[in-house]
């Protein structure tokens, strides 16, 4: 923010409050032309700002709410649950971790599903009832999903595939047991119980070396691949190599993996969260599913947990699958493998060892590919068929949805997107992979299951009692414009535990024995609540937008890579463009919903322009026939670099290729087909075909955006991605009158300043600070109560806005400005004599002073909290650590400026109040006794219109921060990040402006 008061308030004006931060037009617009007028309404009516309401409960935002298993009190519930809601939020996750627990926690106290558990759920949820909230359960505790009661050996356990191996010499014989697993299972770990994990064969092979016997990977000779597997007895093999060179015998082996909740092996100290163990279940084979649904059916849901549910319930939630395996395993894997890919993965297993990197293989290293390829697809099926479906037909027959993170696995994510109740992708793995959530929402819209896409919002590392609400909003805000219309924010924690100090319990800082932390604790216990329900008013209004009507996005983009993440092309030269995109994976071809009408790729949903085919050296025979059909059924197609030669997969190797060949020569021959050399020539290419972006910017870099189309209004959420503020114009696709929805109050403002540069297209300015979204809606009529006139302004010298049926001009000097207008007129509007800026400089501070009741204390006496409070007169406004006895202090601070106007000073128009910068945390102001809306924590800057009088005027500035500062006092190994800024760090402006009507 510039240090010049006079233009600091001029920017001020220009970007105070959404009715002026995106409606301007400064300067003619040359080859504007008028816009067609949005219909009048039948009673004439005048033109108006609207509102849009706070939407219903379950499009608001919920918590991850973590519970120390079952040390919890139903009292305690009810009252956490209450803030929930008081803070304006939707519901709540019940999630068992306690990562930072590392003390004596009994099962019987402190375990799930124990009695006191069952009593927390249902307190938890007969509390939801009264208050009008959705709940959802976690499948287990922590994750990934785990069954008590079954053990390692059991088919419902998770399985992996691991290898023994032993060099042999040419003639030699080997005569002795079979090479053992060259690893202990994975899940086993030192400190953790001890657990017998039996050993099965799957096969025993051998094969003559061919180069290094030392390399990586070991290159076998193809032709000298023997099985052995029916030559075991007795676990022992008996065989004599053939002369010459050297041999390998490779032992193929699976076994549980032995592995417990995730959260045992962050730490360095163990209990058990059930009573018997419970270990991770097989999510590639049909028990690891029912072991779980009986689980809960059998020991779980009471009666009158069931009743609840039904009325309160939401989801079954599965989260992230962090497996410990060394190669995914399932008992049935070679019959399935064999059922579903038409050949034996028996005789070649040795070629699928190894996680990223492969273990084996021959010297034509593309035969092992299209082995692991069948491998992973083999896996990526069984997950849908075993787990998620049966999963997702439980959860139905309770009344509730399945949710799931469905990726870290070898999975067609894309497609497991599609046939879940509701995909769930998040902040933290995706924050460097956006593409991972364009692949989900490509997912939810092909699928039809549902119109959300979840996100786990606001895991920041080493985040821990240092976010602030405006945080909370810039990590929110990427995954909106990505596809993302729901959010669950981590989190919200219980109040107290075995080992949770001041000022309160808190599972993630710190991690087990490591010394990095997640964010965030939100709850009372935070200086922060008190501000809470502006944010979550903020993302419940961008949910209720971004969950209207149906998603449309301009180009698709194929995907084959497993799992969620993409390496193979590069989007930037397409946003810049003002294209969206989402990713389809293979599977995603493959749905009925993946047609084409009219020159677009499912016409009824997302009604893609293009698809766009990265380079890729393979690609599945299947997808490339269905891109020649989409291609020939009239859908625009960029191939991008060059054209693969493989088809993925193995068997019929040469037969497959040559069809690949030729079904890309005819691809490649088809009117619809453009090539380029590489993802920066896509937009040239798609512009050539007079396809544009339905968003194009104008002097705005690193713009992103997401459309929904409900009849014939259109909403777009543009989100600024550079770290700096931006001003420009933005051409949108769609009819109508712009409107701008500012989410932190609902104020809906018709857009006064705005062309029609062609039919179907409309024109504006939006400005936005690092970080910000811009949120326009377009309708041919009133929306939410706001309407625009019968004329508006196509280019003007200055903000311009709807006062009673006409416009008017607004400015902070005095002057003549003008405006051409729609009705091709040229207006002009004479603003007199406006007040000079002030610089608000002399402050009285009063701090709240937060500190621990009880230092070092835990239990219930932890979340005690010392209020001590603090005076200081201020001159010049800084950081608390540069004020006397406030470098340490965490809490709240209260501002209070007075200053006198004349009468000749008030603004006959109004005025526009700008904070300028505020320290970590959040801030709210009262003006003359009135609390202002909820002001827009990234920036605040608030319009006063005529809250100003003559005499004495108080403006009084609350500004709550994080404790970050504070812990690193009482708890300085735990929380060693730097300190923070607090405060309000200003300047603070108070800029007149004024008005005159256009004629």
């Amino acid at each position: 923010m510039s240090s010049n008061p006079s233009e600091a308030s001029r920017r001020s004006v220009l970007a105070a409050g959404t009715a002026v931060a995106a409606a301007a037009v400064a300067g003619p617009v040359a080859a504007a032309r008028p816009a067609a007028a949005a219909p009048r309404a039948a009673d004439d009516a005048a033109p108006a700002d609207g509102t849009l309401a706070l939407p219903d409960t379950g499009r608001r935002p919920a918590f991850r709410y973590w519970w120390p298993g079952g040390g919890v009190t139903p009292q305690q519930i009810a009252k956490e649950v209450d803030a929930m809601a008081d803070a304006g939020f939707g519901g709540f996750e019940i999630a068992d971790v306690r990562n930072s627990e590392m003390v004596p926690m009994p099962v019987r106290s402190y375990g799930w599903g124990t009695p006191a558990w069952k009593e927390g759920v249902i307190a938890a949820l007969r509390t939801a009832e009264r208050r009008g909230l959705h709940v959802d359960l976690t499948l287990g505790p922590y994750w990934p999903a785990v069954v008590p009661g079954v053990r390692p050996d059991d088919d419902a356990a998770m399985k992996e595939l691991t290898y023994g191996q032993v060099a042999v010499t040419g003639g030699e014989m080997f005569d002795a047991a079979v090479p053992a697993p060259h690893s202990a299972p994975s899940g086993v770990k030192d400190g953790l119980p001890a657990v017998a994990v039996t050993l099965v064969l799957q096969a025993v092979h051998a094969a003559r070396v061919s180069g290094s016997a030392t390399a990586t990977p070991l290159v076998l000779e193809q032709a000298s691949l023997t099985d052995l597997t029916d030559r075991v007895r007795d676990g022992r093999l008996r065989w004599t190599a053939p002369p010459g060179g050297r041999w390998v015998i490779v032992a193929s082996w699976s076994r549980g993996t032995a592995m417990i909740e995730r959260q045992a092996y962050y730490q360095g100290y163990f209990y058990s969260f059930t009573d018997p163990q419970a270990y991770v279940v097989d999510h590639f084979g049909a028990g690891g599913a029912e072991a779980i649904t009986d689980w809960w059916d059998k020991d779980l849901l009471t009666p009158e947990m069931r009743s609840l549910l039904r009325s309160v319930g939401r989801d079954f939630f599965e989260d992230s699958l962090e497996f410990l395996t060394e190669l995914h395993w399932t008992p049935l894997m070679q019959q399935e493998f064999a059922a579903r890919r038409g050949y034996r993965l028996r005789s070649l297993l040795p070629l699928v060892h190894g996680q990223s990197t492969a273990v084996y293989v021959f010297e034509d290293a593309t035969v092992g590919q299209r082995v692991r390829r069948d491998y992973f697809q083999t896996l990526a099926d069984l997950y849908l068929d075993h787990h998620l479906a049966p999963l997702d037909d439980w959860a139905a027959g309770h009344g509730m949805s399945l949710r799931v993170q469905p990726y870290g696995a070898p999975l067609d994510s894309g497609l497991a997107a599609a046939r879940a109740g509701v995909p769930e992708g998040e902040s933290l793995a995706f924050g460097s992979e956006p593409d991972s959530f364009r692949l989900l929402a490509a997912g939810r819209d092909l699928g039809r299951r549902g119109r959300v896409l979840s996100s786990e919002m606001g895991a920041v590392i080493n985040g821990a009692y240092r976010l602030s609400l405006a945080d909370l909003v810039t990590t929110a805000n990427p995954g909106y414009a990505l596809g993302v219309n729901q959010v669950r924010v981590h989190g919200f924690p219980y109040a107290s535990s075995p080992a949770g100090q001041w000022p309160g319990f808190y599972p993630w800082a710190p991690l087990g024995e490591n010394t990095i932390n997640f964010a965030e604790a939100w709850g009372p216990r935070q200086p922060q609540w008190r501000h809470a329900a502006g944010t979550s008013g903020y993302l419940a209004r961008v949910h209720a937008l971004l969950q209207s009507g149906t998603g449309k996005v301009d180009v698709a983009v194929y995907h084959e890579e497993f799992d969620a993440a993409s390496t193979q092309f590069d989007g930037a030269s397409l946003t810049a463009s003002g294209y969206s995109y989402q990713r389809l994976s293979w599977g995603l071809l493959g749905l009925p919903t993946a047609t084409v009408s009219g020159g677009r790729l499912d016409a009824k949903g997302g009604a893609y322009k293009a698809l766009v085919v990265p380079q890729s050296s393979t690609m599945l025979l299947d997808s490339a026939r269905r891109i020649l059909a989409l291609a020939r059924a009239g859908l625009p197609v960029v191939l991008v670099g060059d054209l693969p030669t493989t088809a993925s997969g193995y068997g019929d190797v040469a037969r497959r290729d040559a069809e690949l060949e030729s079904v890309l020569a005819r691809l490649t021959a088809d009117a619809h087909v453009s090539r380029v050399a590489d993802p920066a020539g896509v937009p040239a290419a798609l512009g050539r075909r007079g396809l544009t972006g339905s968003a194009v910017p104008d002097g705005i870099g690193g713009l992103l955006h997401v459309r929904r189309a409900e009849g014939d209004t259109t909403h777009y959420f543009l989100l600024n991605t550079t770290g700096a503020a931006v001003r420009g114009t933005v051409t949108l696709e769609g009819g109508g009158s712009p409107y701008l929805v500012d989410p932190w109050t609902g104020n809906v403002v018709p857009v006064a300043v705005h062309h029609a540069p062609q039919p179907g297209r409309v024109a504006l300015e939006i400005a936005a600070q690092a970080g910000e979204a811009v949120l326009v809606t377009l309708s041919p009529r009133p929306f939410h109560g706001a309407r625009g006139g019968a004329t508006h302004a196509v280019s003007a010298g200055t903000t311009v806005r709807y006062a009673g049926r006409g416009l008017v001009a607004r400015a902070a000097k005095a002057g003549t400005y003008s405006a051409r207008l729609s009705d091709g007129r040229t207006a002009t509007a004479t603003i007199g004599r406006v007040p000079e800026a002030l610089t608000l400089s002399s402050w009285k501070l009063t701090v709240e002073d937060w500190r621990p009741a009880h230092p070092g204390e835990t239990e219930a006496a932890a979340t005690g909290t010392v209020r001590t409070v603090h005076h200081a007169s201020l001159s010049e406004l800084v950081s608390w650590q540069h004020i006397d006895g406030l470098a340490d202090v965490s809490g709240v601070g209260t501002y209070t400026a007075t200053f006198p106007l004349s009468t000749a000073q008030v603004p006959s128009a109004g005025a526009v109040l700008d904070l300028g910068g505020i320290g970590a945390g959040s801030v709210a102001v009262r003006v003359n006794g009135h609390d202002l809306p909820p002001l827009n924590q990234l920036h605040p800057v608030a319009d006063l219109g005529t809250r100003l009088r003559a005499g004495t005027n108080t403006v009084e500035v609350v500004v709550a921060t994080t404790l970050l500062n504070r812990l690193k006092v009482t708890r300085p190994t735990v929380y060693s990040q730097p300190k923070q800024e607090y405060g309000l760090l200003g300047p603070v402006t108070v800029t007149p402006y004024g008005e005159g009507a256009l004629r």
